[in-house]
């Protein structure tokens, strides 16, 4: 339940949240896309050929692993995407989720039939089938492996480099300029950039970070904890992701030039229509020798 039925729920909720009727499609131009889309249908050949063959263990086994990628991965590098200003990016990005869960429920119906159905009717067109159990089996197809392949790779250069972090003492909500390691197709340098928090990506032979922090790498970063506490404040007060705030903070000079050089992603990513320094009584965030008490109203 942990690992499969929980996952996949909170996988769903995320859908639901920012679901708008954008039909199920699979042929999205965005690299995560098309990576998931590659999974599923690696999933739908191994889960059919284990039931051909009476081995159900084979044709089982697979799901908690492509559930583990969907949730852990896909679902967590495109959350973004789903709320973010781009509108043509957030059709891809909800057309195919909607198509990998479709094609999901109908895959793990036989073994997690209720669930499946539960699945299907939260996410169904209007012209599928009553139900899960009454549409047709997914059909086994060709599978990118090149591209499954390529993101293994980009996965175990985000892990290398993580280690890297730790071990140098960096937090992940700290900027670093650069992060090194091999060469990579350009859709998934930015997945790496995204996941690592750096700047820029420099080909080498071993995967490594650039430990040295400029003030205004600091800067972003003070303010990137100023967004972590907004959010949490946010979530405590039951806000919704749509639901806009105004910020009031009070903080130093200091701390005011850091906010104001990034002013567009703290606003952006907090969901503030508008931001206002003054003397209040608030919470309190202090990072890298900068303090923020803040407001939401």
């Amino acid at each position: 339940q942990r690992k499969n039925i929980g996952r996949l729920h909170n996988v769903l909720a995320m859908y639901e949240m920012f679901a708008d009727g954008t039909e199920a499609r699979g042929d999205s131009t965005n690299v995560l896309d098309q990576w998931i889309v590659a999974r599923l249908q690696q999933l739908v050949n191994e889960s059919t050929a284990g039931y051909k063959s009476y081995e159900l263990d084979k044709a089982t086994r697979p799901i908690n692993d492509f559930i583990d990628d969907l949730s852990v991965w896909y679902l967590r590098r495109s959350r973004d995407r789903f709320k973010g200003e781009d509108a043509v990016d957030r059709t891809l990005a909800l057309s195919t989720l909607r198509h990998v869960l479709r094609t999901l429920s109908l895959t793990i119906a036989p073994s997690m039939p209720f669930y499946a159905e539960y699945l299907w009717q939260a996410i169904k067109e209007e012209d599928d089938a009553e139900s899960v159990h009454l549409a047709a089996w997914p059909t086994e197809g060709m599978v990118n492996e090149d591209l499954l392949e390529q993101m293994v790779d980009t996965r175990n250069i985000v892990t290398s480099a993580l280690e890297a972090r730790t071990k140098s003492g960096i937090k992940v909500r700290q900027p670093i300029a650069a992060v090194f390691g091999p060469e990579l197709p350009e859709g998934l340098l930015q997945v790496v950039l995204d996941e690592l928090n750096a700047k820029d990506y420099g080909v080498a032979e071993e995967v490594g970070i650039d430990t040295e922090l400029t003030d205004e790498l600091r800067a972003e970063g003070a303010v990137r904890e100023l967004m972590r506490a907004v959010q949490g404040k946010r979530k405590k007060d039951g806000l919704e992701p749509q639901d806009q705030i105004t910020l009031t903070v009070q903080t130093s000079e200091a701390g005011q030039v850091a906010i104001e050089a990034n002013q567009e992603l703290l606003q952006k990513t907090v969901g503030a229509t508008e931001l206002q320094f003054a003397d209040i009584d608030g919470e309190e965030v202090s990072a890298d020798g900068m303090s923020f008490k803040f407001s939401i109203g």
